[in-house]
């Protein structure tokens, strides 16, 4: 009786074992099918990923300021730029705005009237030193600090660097009235 009982025991065991066997082979014939990614058309880039976030690479070391005047008063334009362009920009344009701020005088009859606020010129600075075109890209709202601000850079650019090709220099000018 106990051998009957011993073949019945191995025989369930031997069927169990095969049970088993055939489950993991399921699994793993289930594991193998490719999954399939969904299509997205927004997600569609010409250019590969290393090109297309240059962004933070070529941007280290600059201070967040700078950093932030580039993205906000370039924006795209500024890829368009030449090597030496962009170099220049990096490298200078905080010390191209703290010498307009050198220069910059509150205008007296705009401070009593509490006029403040702030503005952004364009202007094109060539390897002599001279500027061209300057203009008021984002105004203050009052035309005394707009007027102001481009005459301020027409005296301040005399003591900017000076780069090596034609660059296009976009800087912000603050007027803030302290007190309250």
């Amino acid at each position: 009786m106990e051998k009957v009982e011993e073949k019945k025991i191995v025989e369930e065991k031997k069927e169990e074992k095969k049970v088993v066997e055939q489950k993991v082979e399921q699994k793993k014939i289930e594991e193998k099918k490719p999954v399939k990614k969904e299509f997205d058309p927004n997600q569609l880039s010409f250019l590969p990923k290393e090109v297309a976030l240059p962004r933070k690479e070529n941007n280290k070391g600059l201070d967040n300021q700078t950093r932030r005047d580039i993205d906000e008063l370039y924006g795209e334009e500024f890829g368009d730029l030449g090597t030496a362009e962009k170099d220049f920009i990096r490298n200078n344009l905080r010390d191209i705005g703290r010498i307009t701020q050198k220069y910059l005088e509150y205008p007296q009859v705009a401070a009593y009237l509490g006029q403040d606020g702030m503005n952004a010129v364009e202007f094109y600075l060539h390897p002599n030193g001279d500027i061209s075109d300057l203009k008021i890209i984002i105004g203050s709202e009052y035309k005394m600090l707009d007027d102001n601000t481009l005459k301020t850079i027409q005296i301040a650019y005399k003591d900017y660097p000076r780069p090596k090709t034609k660059t296009l220099i976009r800087i912000r000018v603050r007027y803030y009235l302290g007190g309250n």
